[in-house]
């Protein structure tokens, strides 16, 4: 069974490049550019990874990592995808929220790819 990756970015640009390029991968992928859509998403797939923008209408990023411990009763992996160059300054409190990693927008998909198979290993189980 494909592992399970959950990509919310209010910029569905972004969403779909992300979601196209990790389902080409082999992972099976959900998107939603809805921050308040994103509560009922991590419920209804119970993703094994998160790829999270911080900057967003209604609820940011930060109240996405809330909300997400709310939704689920395991630690769910976040790789956050920003432009937000602040970000690292706040890295303490996202790795105890779960984010195993920052990355800044404009990104290198490859590398994106590739921290993603690090983070969660490979679609099919194993680690990269």
């Amino acid at each position: 069974m494909a592992k399970k990756i959950l990509i919310m970015d209010d910029d569905p640009t972004i969403a779909d490049l992300l979601t196209e390029a990790l389902a080409d991968e082999g992972y099976e992928t959900f998107m939603t550019t809805q921050s308040l859509r994103f509560y009922d998403a991590v419920r209804e797939h119970q993703p094994d990874l998160v790829m999270l923008d911080l900057m967003m209408p209604y609820l940011d990023g930060r109240d996405e990592l809330k909300l997400m411990t709310m939704a689920v009763d395991r630690q769910i992996p976040v790789i956050v995808v920003t432009a937000f160059l602040g970000a690292g300054n706040e890295e303490k409190e996202f790795r105890e929220a779960g984010v195993a990693h920052i990355v800044y927008k404009p990104f290198d998909l490859d590398k994106l790819v590739e921290l993603v198979k690090q983070t969660i290993g490979e679609p099919g189980g194993r680690k990269a």
